[in-house]
């Protein structure tokens, strides 16, 4: 076996059959975790249909999430809607729903932000400065979402494993803080 071509060229053929065989144990290794939490992402996935979740919706909150422009989802809902119409589908659009963003004041969108980042369990950063009422609206909605959030799903948890009438609880939720991912069975 002669040695490749390229910074490894000086190598002797024993030397890169271990260094080949280095950089297979760790790719082998890193797949063996990526199966395990792949595994974990397909179970978590079927706990959510089994308790009526339907998956694109949180794919599409996934996508939400991660948009660095709003105007990419917003673009995209707006397309969808036209196209729901052309199909006769009764939907409630508005051609102008997403039009002008910048009408809305200020301290609304701020509140606004701030509740729906509470609610995702963000870190209460606001991006305002908390020194002018656009931060104080941003923070007052973010303590209000944080504790919809929290309040909610308490609510939704206790229900969903009082249907399950003596089941298997919900794994990780059934015993004190619903986000702590330590309370995960193996």
């Amino acid at each position: 076996m002669t040695a490749e071509a390229g910074h490894n060229s000086e190598l002797t053929p024993a030397e890169l059959k271990a260094l080949k065989f280095h950089h297979f144990h760790a790719i082998s290794s890193q797949q063996a975790k990526v199966k395990e939490q792949q595994d974990d992402y397909k179970r978590l996935r079927k706990l959510a249909k089994a308790d009526g979740i339907i998956l694109s919706d949180l794919d599409f909150m996934m996508k939400c999430a991660e948009a660095e422009d709003e105007t990419i989802v917003t673009d995209r809902i707006k397309r969808e809607a036209e196209i729901a119409k052309w199909f006769a589908l009764p939907i409630a659009f508005q051609p102008d729903m997403f039009g002008d963003l910048d009408a809305e004041p200020l301290e609304d969108r701020a509140a606004r932000e701030g509740e729906a980042s509470g609610f995702r369990g963000k870190e209460p950063n606001p991006p305002y400065d908390v020194a002018n009422t656009a931060g104080q609206a941003w923070l007052k909605g973010w303590h209000l979402g944080n504790k919809s959030r929290a309040e909610a799903l308490a609510s939704a948890l206790e229900k969903v494993n009082a249907a399950k009438d003596g089941d298997e609880l919900i794994q990780g939720h059934d015993d004190g803080d619903p986000f702590d991912e330590q309370n995960e069975a193996a």
